[in-house]
């Protein structure tokens, strides 16, 4: 699997029992659907029924364009039985208010988790 790479932002992807996806720099496009969620669901299906660990706390910075794909993202995990935990940084005060939500989101999802760090 590789990472993703745009101008601004990388995804890390580490394999492994627990794979990783370890997201850096800042998710500033207008529409990072376009890319995000081929590369998503190319991660997902590559381990569907694995085990995940998205770690979002070394972003530096997200617009609210990036929140779509990032459900997407989690609903699918979801439905495909991977088991998921999603961290964020809780010091980062815009990263709690937008990995808030997505807690509130996953509260009703059976493998995906969220949490600060």
């Amino acid at each position: 699997m590789k990472d993703y790479k745009n101008d601004n932002m990388e995804i890390c992807f580490e394999a492994g029992d627990l794979n990783r996806l370890i997201w850096k720099g800042k998710s500033i496009d207008r529409d990072p659907s376009a890319t995000l969620k081929p590369y998503l669901d190319e991660v997902i299906d590559g381990i569907k029924g694995g085990k995940l660990e998205v770690d979002f706390s070394p972003l530096e910075y997200m617009n609210s364009s990036t929140v779509p794909p990032i459900i997407h993202m989690a609903k699918k995990l979801n439905e495909s039985s991977t088991k998921t935990e999603i961290f964020y940084n809780r010091s980062s005060s815009w990263q709690s208010a937008s990995f808030k939500a997505l807690e509130t989101i996953v509260l009703k999802m059976d493998n995906v988790s969220v949490k600060g760090k």
